[in-house]
């Protein structure tokens, strides 16, 4: 059977499908643009955005058209940027937005604090941080942004845990977040019956978490193949 030329790249671009690095991944994190580092932080293996809408104002009663009509308001927006702090990639970005707001004016302590941010290794834990931005306070989801900072572990070890293939790593410690602007840490055994949780052929890890008081679930999934970084699995 003959194949045309055309017809033959697309069969091979099939069942070989290319894949371009990012540019991020083409240079020391020493060398990321603000626009790369972001990325890394929100739309990279390691750290992707849920974007929740309060549909509970999308019409505002209090203002009408002339012909009596509802008009439609903005919907608020809350974005719960969930990322695995654990994972190398995330803190590197971390550390070269700091250096880039510090326009080479960082001093020496700074500097260390920061590559050691950068280079430290998390043996034990696995470690999720959600940090919130929102549209307008006061709303149900800026009620749900602003709950980060009262909720216990208590109250979230049994709605928030890790999945692969439908087994469950629940949630072992919580904290709120702190002055930092890293968010909240969501804290996991890293080990489970002496092997890490997470694995090159673990397919997908699920992020789950009710927000309990909000009527928020936060629910992100990240592909496992994609979370290597430099040769190793980062997680």
């Amino acid at each position: 059977m003959k194949v045309c030329g055309r017809a033959y790249l697309q069969i091979l671009f099939l069942l070989f499908p290319i894949t371009v690095p990012a540019q991020w991944q083409k240079k020391p994190y020493s060398e990321w643009s603000e626009k790369e580092a972001l990325n890394v932080l929100n739309n990279s293996p390691w750290g992707q955005t849920q974007t929740v809408a309060d549909t509970s104002k999308m019409f505002d009663t209090r203002r009408t058209l002339a012909s009596g009509e509802s008009r439609v308001a903005e919907v608020p927006q809350t974005n719960f940027r969930i990322r695995f702090f654990s994972a190398k990639p995330i803190r590197q970005a971390i550390s070269r937005l700091v250096e880039i707001k510090q326009k080479g004016e960082m001093n020496k302590q700074l500097e260390g604090q920061l590559k050691a941010l950068a280079a430290a290794d998390f043996p034990d834990y696995i470690v999720i941080t959600v940090l919130t931005d929102f549209t307008e306070s006061g709303t149900r989801m800026g009620t749900a942004a602003t709950l980060l900072d009262k909720l216990t572990s208590a109250e979230l070890k049994n709605t928030t845990y890790l999945s692969i293939g439908g087994q469950r790593l629940f949630l072992q410690e919580y904290q709120p977040p702190r002055k930092d602007g890293l968010g909240a840490r969501f804290v996991f055994p890293r080990m489970v019956d002496g092997k890490p949780f997470i694995s090159l052929d673990s397919g997908e890890v699920l992020f789950h978490s009710q927000l309990t008081g909000a009527n928020v679930e936060l629910n992100m999934r990240f592909k496992v193949k994609d979370m290597v970084f430099d040769g190793k699995l980062e997680f």
